[in-house]
């Protein structure tokens, strides 16, 4: 799997390749390709070969036509105006394209990600990050949406200056998000049903935020919904693309972030505040997820 950080190289000393950190970058696909074209060809060569990515892919398609596979599956778009969406661990390549196309890029890192949906905890944001529908038509709200979208991050992302740029994308997103239904009207499920899902998932969200640090067990939350696990799973897997346990990971390993990096509390306080049985769990508990322990974590994160 390509991870985001062995990708990202690829564009040092492009003009129009925005980033922050390892989080977020965003280009105009062709701004950039003319510039990788001049700076050596094999770039592209590499860049359209069958890739799996550790990363949230999302192209703003503008102009022109294109052929791609995603997981083995073949997609073509001819005309601009729509979303094409790729997530972490699907299988993406690159076919073809019409002299005309053009496209906005948007990378997002897993963590970033995450960091953004466990704030948002509505159902709008979920779908449009999660769903299954890899190519999105956009009707002319949309278009016009994601024109406020791409110039809005494109501003923030230039102006290195900033301290706080990351923290601005992420509201900049977060408005973009509440402003649009369209994804919650694509859904394809009966409208009733998709009410009383979403009003589960979202429920379920709050009481995970409120207990997180405290209770990891699944049949707690069920509980407190008068539900099964079983059954929460399932609801909260087809709302959000994650299960009921990984969205209760997702809310501990942030808090674990962030006192790693904000706070001077030792690790076994972390470990303590989280309600881990040992600074050893607490800390493989980590490593699986982060894929480094948290003493390397506050070093380098």
């Amino acid at each position: 799997m390509v991870q985001y950080y062995e990708w990202i190289p690829y564009f040092d000393n492009v003009d129009g390749f925005y980033s922050i950190d390892n989080q977020m970058a965003m280009f105009s696909y062709s701004e950039v390709v003319q510039q990788l074209k001049q700076k050596n060809s094999s770039y592209l060569e590499e860049l359209r070969r069958p890739h799996k990515f550790d990363f949230y892919l999302f192209v703003n398609h503008t102009a022109g036509g294109t052929k791609f596979k995603i997981d083995m599956e073949e997609y073509e778009v001819t005309n601009g105006g729509n979303i094409i969406s790729c997530l972490p661990g699907q299988i993406v390549a690159l076919e073809s394209f019409t002299p005309d196309f053009d496209a906005d890029v948007i990378i997002l890192s897993s963590e970033f990600m995450e960091s953004l949906l466990v704030y948002l905890k509505g159902t709008i944001p979920f779908r449009f990050g999660f769903n299954r529908q890899i190519v999105m038509p956009l009707d002319e709200q949309g278009l016009q949406m994601q024109k406020i979208f791409v110039k809005a991050v494109q501003h923030v992302l230039s102006n290195v200056e900033n301290p706080y740029r990351l923290q601005v994308v992420q509201h900049v997103m977060m408005a973009i998000f509440y402003a649009s239904d369209k994804p919650l009207e694509m859904s394809g499920k009966n409208d009733a049903m998709r009410t009383n899902a979403d009003v589960l998932s979202k429920q379920f969200l709050e009481i995970v935020k409120d207990n997180f640090r405290r209770e990891r067990q699944l049949k707690f939350y069920a509980d407190a919904l008068c539900i099964t696990p079983r059954y929460l799973s399932r609801v909260v897997k087809e709302c959000t693309g994650s299960s009921a346990a990984d969205w209760i990971e997702r809310y501990v390993i942030l808090e674990a972030r962030a006192l790693l990096k904000s706070t001077t509390m030792t690790i076994q306080q972390i470990s303590d505040e989280l309600n881990f049985p040992s600074q050893t769990f607490f800390g493989k508990y980590f490593k699986r997820r982060v894929g480094m322990s948290p003493k390397e974590y506050r070093r380098i994160g």
